[in-house]
């Protein structure tokens, strides 16, 4: 299903009358004046050619979860203006500690909310709504038309997990940058597949075509997360979900918004082919953390990793089945 139009417009000459929800009447200039006036501010940290091109580029968010919700409110406001949502869930209450969502949006699809509220701020923007998500039909006309694509698609069930694999099949074949992001207590893990280099393989070869199938979340997400975005806090947590002692991970309002802090500034590089790193990892906790406190933890880190690696392999020699996996 494809929603267009949520909000009513009509355009007057070459301006344009925007009604809002309220009933209100706003009226704009024409679309090349309001974009300047949009993004002047802009100026001088943004180069006129990194405007240009992403005003210009058709974004994918596959996922409106914390992930991708976190992206698409900072792309809009920086300028972009062509855009497709592909998201299948609703808004639940649990929704409300970390994700864009308010009391009068539960229980609506994620992405034809976002359709919604960003059309409050651009009435100019293109922002086409798949309420399936990311689905065998719509993956290669998706990423087909894309310019960059941003991967929040969810790794907590199987699923999931086979979609998320041929999302980034698709954008191998069409050569469309890709970047993802995890939460992980209060660390984000930025990864960067730059799909057009021709030495790029799907997935860094982590995970294969023949596996997906049958890959558990976690199987995955051990693959996925290199051991240094494994973060203090997130330990005990991982050992309660090995022990059975919990279902689902948490999740903090300050590590899904640091993703659209990491994801603009490295979209505008994609863009320009300006030179970004292909991994960043930002730990908040550890970075405010006086210097003798963060040594002491780091040590009990190293400890934690250690018990934590032995629970696994203890795990894999019994064959007890894994548990679900980290959330986006």
């Amino acid at each position: 299903m494809t929603l267009q139009g949520v909000i009513s417009q009509e355009t007057h000459g070459q301006g344009m009358v925007h009604t809002l929800p309220n009933g209100q009447q706003v009226s704009l200039p024409p679309h090349d004046e309001f974009y300047a006036q949009f993004v002047t501010r802009n100026e001088g940290l943004v180069s006129k050619e990194a405007q240009e091109r992403l005003r210009s580029a058709s974004f994918l968010i596959a996922g409106c979860v914390s992930i991708g919700g976190a992206v698409i409110e900072p792309l809009i406001r920086l300028g972009a203006e062509q855009f497709a949502l592909a998201e299948p869930g609703d808004y639940d209450l649990h929704n409300m500690n970390r994700q864009s969502v308010r009391l009068q949006d539960i229980g609506r699809n994620k992405a034809a909310v976002f359709q919604e509220r960003m059309r409050e701020i651009n009435p100019y923007a293109s922002i086409a709504v798949d309420t399936r998500g990311i689905v065998d039909e719509n993956v290669e006309p998706l990423v087909r038309d894309a310019t960059l694509i941003i991967d929040g698609v969810d790794v907590t069930t199987k699923p999931p997990l086979r979609m998320k694999y041929a999302l980034h099949q698709r954008a191998k074949q069409y050569r469309v940058p890709v970047i993802s992001g995890y939460d992980i207590a209060g660390l984000q893990l930025l990864l960067i597949y730059d799909y057009r280099e021709a030495a790029s393989t799907v997935l860094n070869n982590r995970v294969r075509a023949d596996e997906i199938d049958q890959m558990e979340p976690m199987e995955f997400l051990q693959r996925i997360i290199p051991m240094a975005a494994i973060s203090y806090e997130i330990i005990s947590e991982l050992r309660r979900q090995l022990r059975g002692e919990r279902e689902g991970f948490p999740q903090i309002v300050y590590t899904a918004n640091l993703f659209g802090v990491l994801a603009l500034p490295a979209t505008l590089n994609l863009l320009t082919g300006s030179p970004v790193r292909r991994r960043v990892i930002v730990d908040v906790p550890t970075l405010l953390r006086p210097k003798s406190t963060r040594l002491r933890l780091m040590f009990a880190r190293l400890a934690g990793l250690y018990r934590l690696n032995n629970e696994f392999r203890r795990r894999r020699r019994d064959g007890s089945p894994a548990p679900h996996g980290l959330a986006h």
